[in-house]
């Protein structure tokens, strides 16, 4: 396989695990959004996202970092030899789809920081838990 498309296939796959992990580890937590919740109406969403606790943002400063780390791993296990760009390219992925939640979703300050960061970080150290070696 043409070892560019294997790489872009590769980032991906990562993005997709990634998303897939943050999705585990949002469904395990105890805070759910109220029942009814209508979310076209972003004024009760930002009023819901007010009443959570810091604990329920640190859940998802956790799940935004698995599932970077799992996407980088997965991103550097399929793409070629080029050890940590594709992994990196599956960070800026996730961002990107994590500030398009931060845009529609109000979030705290420091939570909309730390995120940011955490997408880039979980991807690199994913990305070196592969040893280097043969792609799948």
């Amino acid at each position: 396989m043409n070892p560019r498309l294997k790489s872009i296939l590769a980032v991906v796959a990562g993005i997709v695990s990634g998303a897939v992990v943050i999705s585990v580890v949002e469904m395990l937590s105890p805070y759910r959004p109220p029942e009814g919740l209508d979310f076209n109406d972003k004024a009760k969403i930002a009023e819901w996202v007010q009443t959570l606790p810091a604990s329920a943002f640190g859940i998802l400063l956790l799940a935004y970092f698995l599932g970077s780390v799992a996407g980088g791993w997965v991103t550097n296990r399929i793409a070629s030899s080029t050890p940590y760009r594709p992994a990196l390219v599956t960070g800026f992925g996730m961002f990107a789809a994590g500030l398009m939640n931060l845009i529609a979703i109000p979030h705290p300050l420091w939570f909309t920081v730390g995120s940011s960061l955490l997408y880039f970080a979980g991807a690199w150290i994913g990305g070196r838990m592969v040893k280097p070696g043969p792609p799948v």
